[in-house]
């Protein structure tokens, strides 16, 4: 039996997918364990069986060096890995294990599922999409599309019942905070008119400053303190605690926690009002990005129709009320904030599958696909550097060929110069980032050379062409048009995390192990 189109959100603290049933209409699909969620965390047990889910969070305490958590907040980091048993697991390599529960879970009411989109922050860059797309692979799965989580918010949004107009996505979740502004033209076509985010502030810091509390408190009224290591389990039950207190200061004012260390006992009262004054310079910087995509859209809050909420922080009273405060009404609730991304992302699969003609829909599901419209931009601006002189002084300067919100689809192709006569080679440099400087951008590839011909004038041509597809991801290639010589990048899974040290044992091997 065909697979049903399927979306896949890898979340910092919870994932979830969804499938597009025979009324074309999105549904979450419950994990093994009947819940809606799974929890994004990794337990390696003695024996070699991996349990992802929420026993691994309950295991954390207990077993701090055999949990890992948060790991999209790693990805792209080739430098990190989570070792046990002798052996590193890099981000891509536990990102995939998440995945492949999802798949093995939603297999058991489906059959076998071999395709699928998954989503990421808008402002992942161009290693953390790479990688995403990597895990996808390991996991077993072919990945149709990579799409930004905001845009299959709005998707859904659409999808089930939102009216058209312009809406600000704010996506609050547990380790990356977007902002996007959103064109719904009709019930399935939406376009992205631009987007910004932070990939590292998300509500696993609020959690942590509630933890931090609660040892602040433990030292002052006994002089101890839990160490703040992952490693120490107390120090681990003291976060799960802190995140299901937060929870509860949702929807209470008060709440009483408590810490322990070393035979002593705290118990901590917090008002909802001291929680918000520990964390209000975070909801400060997700304003900050508001305010900014507001501003590179040239829009103001009162040209925005809806604010759509997504991701579990923004349940977050504080974050509600900044904006209600800021756009003058409360955002809407029409989709449950931690599923909406996985719904939207199910509808994309169906209209690429629809597209290609995999699968089998039918009938109302087969219309709903055909007419699903989606366009996103670029999150980040893409160049190379050149020597350019001012003033008759050479200097080198960072010239950007794909603009931050380009509409995707785009390529855009420029034609630099040699410096010198019989130049021998030229350093072909990716960067990514807004600035003219190359000191101030990121530096994707760096160094690789072109060789040249032989007997090259000054001056002769070199053509750059950059690609930057649906799937978020660039590519671009340098040539010497006369000789035909050219290199094309893209990134090695070296730089994606992929594979490490061989004294690592090189990349997982999923089929050696027993995941549930």
């Amino acid at each position: 039996m065909p697979q049903p189109p399927v979306g896949i959100d890898l979340g910092t603290t919870y994932s979830a997918l969804a499938a597009i049933n025979p009324a074309g209409r999105p549904e979450i699909v419950p994990n093994g364990d009947g819940d809606r969620l799974t929890a994004s965390a990794i337990l390696f047990e003695e024996g070699g069986k991996v349990i992802v889910g929420e026993a691994a969070v309950d295991a954390a305490g207990g077993y701090p060096d055999r949990v890992v958590r948060w790991i999209k907040s790693r990805m792209g980091s080739p430098e990190w890995a989570f070792e046990v048993d002798g052996r590193e697991y890099s981000a891509v390599e536990l990102s995939a294990m998440v995945l492949r529960k999802l798949k093995q879970d939603a297999e058991r009411t489906f059959g076998p599922i071999e395709c699928a989109v998954v989503t990421v922050p808008a402002y992942f860059d161009e290693l953390r999409r790479r990688a995403t797309i990597e895990a996808g692979k390991l996991a077993g799965l072919e990945v149709l599309r990579i799409i930004n989580e905001p845009t299959a918010a709005a998707i859904a949004h659409a999808s089930l019942g939102g009216s058209p107009g312009t809406v600000l996505v704010y996506d609050f979740g547990g380790g990356t905070c977007d902002a996007s502004i959103v064109r719904v033209a009709g019930e399935l076509e939406v376009e992205v008119i631009g987007s910004d985010g932070d990939h590292d502030l998300g509500g696993r810091h609020l959690d942590q400053e509630l933890a931090g509390l609660y040892n602040r408190r433990l030292k002052a009224a006994k002089g101890v303190q839990v160490p703040e290591e992952s490693t120490c389990g107390d120090f681990q039950r003291l976060i799960t605690q802190a995140e299901a207190d937060k929870r509860t200061l949702s929807k209470r004012s008060a709440v009483r926690g408590a810490v322990q260390w070393g035979g002593h006992l705290v118990n901590v009262d917090v008002t909802r009002e001291a929680f918000e004054d520990l964390v209000k310079s975070y909801v400060l910087r997700t304003r900050m990005l508001v305010e900014n995509v507001l501003a590179d859209a040239d829009l103001r809050p009162e040209d925005i129709d809806d604010v759509l909420l997504v991701g579990g922080s923004t349940r977050v009273p504080a974050v509600q009320r900044m904006l209600t405060e800021l756009f003058g009404r409360a955002p809407a609730a029409r989709i449950n904030p931690d599923e909406s991304v996985a719904l939207g992302a199910a509808i994309q699969a169906g209209s690429i599958m629809q597209q290609r003609g995999l699968g089998k829909l039918e009938g109302e599901a087969a219309r709903r696909m055909a007419m699903t419209r989606i366009r996103d931009v670029a999150p980040h601006s893409f160049g190379t550097v050149a020597v350019e002189y001012v003033y008759g002084v050479e200097r080198l300067r960072n010239t950007i060929m794909i603009r931050k919100n380009k509409p995707l689809p785009t390529t855009r192709k420029e034609t630099f110069y040699t410096v010198w006569p019989n130049q021998e080679a030229i350093d072909c440099t990716i960067t990514q980032g807004e600035d003219s400087d190359p000191n101030f951008v990121r530096k994707i590839v760096q160094g690789e050379l072109l060789e040249l011909p032989k007997g090259l004038r000054a001056h002769s041509p070199i053509e750059v062409e950059y690609t930057y597809d649906l799937d978020g991801c660039m590519s671009c290639t340098f040539t010497e048009p006369g000789s035909g010589r050219g290199r094309t990048f893209h990134l090695s899974p070296e730089q994606l995390g992929v594979r490490r040290r061989e004294d690592a044992g090189g990349p997982v091997a999923f089929e050696d192990l027993t995941i549930e």
